[in-house]
């Protein structure tokens, strides 16, 4: 029989596999490829279609941004603004260009403040750059922050109107570039008309509303005082918190409870209400932040397919670019033309229901039950403390204890719970100067022997801060002046965050006054030329 031949004579290698092996390559790199499995192929094929999609988008997406930047960049060579009808010719870089105000409020339930801004940046910034349109652009921290911003801006403005200040005396050329006109006050004012108003998403639109309607409605000054500003704020928080939490205990047991306190009403009945002049325009852009789980699919829908927002981010920048407005449509007309100082439900009808829809994508925790407040609400006084359970709620019932009013009730509960201990040690310390021995007596001021029992949650809480002083000396009591000012910053926030979600909660509408029809508020919109009006491709 003959003898089998070797592998190596079977299949023989070819001289460029052999010379190959030489190298130190693997022989498992120079065999024939095979086509990959199943579970490759699949995963090639679902990582390529991603891939696929996501530069497909993002190309679109430059494409898009490039047509409407070159709509708008040939408006960038003319004058938003002139005096008359004569040219400035070598002039024209003094010339006053039109400006827009961009309001950005926080969504609510997220962390993120500036979620709302970034939408402007990236998607309706380019336009207006191009367009060599000026903006101001303001971002609410907290929920409310624009509504105090424009309330205080409209009360300092009509301060300074009743005082008759002179605004003209100033001199141009005193301090200005060569041959630069500075605007007088009527000029301001038609310069502030010929911009607008930015408003990204409805919480914008609720804060922006009511700061207007608190702006014309709150009285300026208030016994000869500004009414707007910091220090008319925390004015009112010091005669809200003028109680007896810091009097003397008349026994260890005693509870502190908070003093009641509800959102500032925009509204004096007592106050003659005047017109309210017109106001810039307004650019209503649409503005949705998904967050939470079970918002992922949209999370996923937005990051593939963003040239939808650069869609509609560049019309709603070429539609203020181009200036064309409509008037606003608001609600039926009431009997009462008065505001009042709390937003009915929605819808509402007209431009107030605007984005009404983008409130359905807020946690479900935000969402608190709310009572028909009465026709007739008394504003609260800001020296009253009383504490019927009633004014507490705020004309509604008892809130989701997840939602922001059920967050800022528990905080304040369990600092209220806390705060007789922490003055207790903080009062002992002082009179006994240090960490003596408790069950020492000792006598106080008026002369008289403390020998009153003494409850056990004072006892742990004076142990515990004797602890912490022993490990570190630096680590004393808080004293009882110390406590009045953390209180009083804890309430001052607490009462910023109530007031503010009262504006934003979704059971409430959008704060309406009917002088706001007589302003002349009106809306830009999309021009009707035909040249004007062709689609982007999509």
């Amino acid at each position: 029989m003959t003898s089998s031949s070797s592998p190596s004579t079977q299949n023989p290698k070819s001289g460029i596999v052999a010379a190959l092996e030489y190298t130190g390559i693997p022989p498992s790199l120079l065999k024939r490829p095979k086509l990959p499995g199943r579970n490759w192929l699949i995963f090639f094929g679902v990582t390529g279609s991603l891939i696929g999609t996501y530069v497909y988008d993002r190309r679109q997406c430059r494409v898009l941004r490039e047509e409407y930047v070159g709509r708008v960049k040939s408006l960038a060579e003319e004058y938003s603004w002139r005096t008359g009808t004569e040219a400035l010719d070598k002039d024209a870089h003094l010339a006053w260009p039109r400006k827009l105000t961009v309001y950005a409020a926080k969504w609510p339930g997220d962390e993120d403040h500036d979620v709302a801004m970034k939408y402007f940046r990236r998607y309706l910034k380019p336009i207006f750059v191009a367009a060599a349109v000026d903006y101001d652009m303001i971002a609410g921290k907290h929920h409310g922050d624009i509504a105090t911003k424009i309330a205080d801006d409209i009360k300092r403005k009509r301060s300074e109107q009743d005082s008759h200040a002179n605004y003209d005396s100033f001199q141009p050329g005193t301090a200005m570039p060569p041959q630069y006109h500075a605007p007088t006050t009527a000029e301001q004012e038609a310069l502030e008309l010929a911009g607008g108003t930015v408003i990204i998403g409805r919480a914008t639109l609720k804060e922006y509303f009511s700061g207007l309607v608190r702006g014309w409605t709150e009285p300026p000054t208030v016994e000869g005082r500004p009414n707007w500003g910091v220090d008319s704020r925390e004015e009112k928080v010091r005669s809200m918190l003028d109680d007896s939490v810091f009097d003397e205990y008349e026994s260890y047991t005693s509870t502190t409870t908070p003093s009641s306190s509800s959102p500032s009403s925009p509204s004096s009945p007592h106050l003659p209400l005047t017109p309210i002049p017109a106001v810039p325009p307004l650019l209503l852009v649409p503005f949705v932040n998904h967050i939470g789980f079970t918002q992922i699919p949209y999370m996923l829908i937005d990051f593939f397919y963003r040239r939808k927002h650069v869609r509609d981010g560049g019309e709603a920048a070429w539609t203020a670019v181009c200036g064309a407005t409509r008037g606003w449509q608001g609600p039926i007309a009431s009997e009462n033309p008065t505001s009042t100082p709390y937003a009915p439900p929605p819808p509402q009808g007209g431009d107030l229901d605007f984005a009404l829809h983008s409130e359905a994508y807020y946690k479900s925790s935000l969402r608190s039950p709310m009572s028909i407040p009465p026709s007739n609400p008394v504003p609260s006084s800001t020296t009253s403390n009383t504490t019927d359970p009633s004014s507490t709620q705020n004309y509604s019932d008892i809130p989701n204890p997840k939602s922001p009013l059920g967050l800022i009730q528990k905080a304040r509960a369990a600092y209220y719970a806390d705060l007789p201990k922490r003055l207790w040690v903080a009062r002992e310390f002082a009179q006994r100067g240090g960490f003596d021995d408790i069950e020492r007596p000792h006598t106080g001021e008026d002369g008289s022997e403390n020998k009153s029992g003494i409850p056990e949650e004072f006892m742990k809480e004076w142990k515990k801060a004797k602890e912490a002083y022993n490990s570190d000396p630096s680590k004393i009591p808080s004293s009882e002046v110390q406590l009045r000012l953390e209180r009083f910053e804890k309430e001052k926030r607490w009462m910023r965050d109530e007031e503010g979600w009262e504006i934003l909660r979704p059971e409430r509408g959008v704060c309406w006054d009917e002088r706001l029809r007589a302003s002349g508020l009106r809306v830009f919109v999309r021009p009707s030329t035909s040249s004007e009006s062709q689609d982007v491709r999509k």
